[in-house]
């Protein structure tokens, strides 16, 4: 899995520069003269519970072990979290932040950054449905929680879906076949 390891030092050095004050050992810290100079706007990242996160996050549609046809539409929903909207002024809150859909990459460590790469899908405008193009076969879906920054809450949901070929499964594209179905269409896709 690729992270993006300039964000993960400077989070992690900030971290351990934030313990090491905190627990009195004084000046002794690798990182003396680093990140923290260069990365002001990361305080707020400091009072985020990334490793156990109050909120719950679970996969509605499909179920796990679902036969599916691509497009495949994911619904997801919250408890305890708030779903907010990336911006360029968006800074960290706890329990705030927004969802993404990783396929086949596994879920992402908690304060770790969320890549921006094929199989991780942002949903970045704070909604909790999108339609996925995937080819057929067996998928593996995390739905993760992230920060507006896209660093991973331990706040996770894990399924197996089959991706069939044609229309031998349930899917989000029953418009596209004539059954009348517009709720499931194009309307619901995420526009990444």
């Amino acid at each position: 899995m690729t992270r993006t390891p300039t964000r993960r030092q400077y989070l992690t050095a900030s971290a351990v520069a934030g313990i090491t004050a905190v627990a009195g050992c004084g000046g002794d810290s690798n990182e003396d003269e680093g990140p923290e100079e260069n990365e002001t706007d990361d305080e707020p990242v400091e009072n985020v519970n990334y490793s156990d996160p109050e909120g719950e996050l679970a996969f509605v549609q499909p179920e796990d072990g679902a036969e599916v046809s691509s497009p495949v539409g994911i619904e997801m929903e919250v408890e305890n979290f708030e779903l907010q909207p990336v911006g360029e002024d968006t800074t960290a809150e706890n329990g705030a932040g927004h969802l993404h859909v990783i396929v086949d990459e596994g879920c992402v460590e908690p304060e770790y950054v969320i890549p921006q790469e094929d199989g991780f899908y942002h949903l970045s405008e704070g909604e909790l449905e999108t339609e996925l193009e995937l080819e057929p076969g067996e998928h593996e879906l995390c739905a993760q929680a992230g920060d507006a920054q896209h660093n991973a809450y331990d706040m996770t949901d894990e399924i197996s879906i089959t991706v069939t070929e044609g229309d031998g499964g349930e899917s989000g594209n029953e418009s596209e076949d004539g059954s009348g179905n517009e709720s499931d269409g194009e309307s619901n896709s995420s526009d990444e």
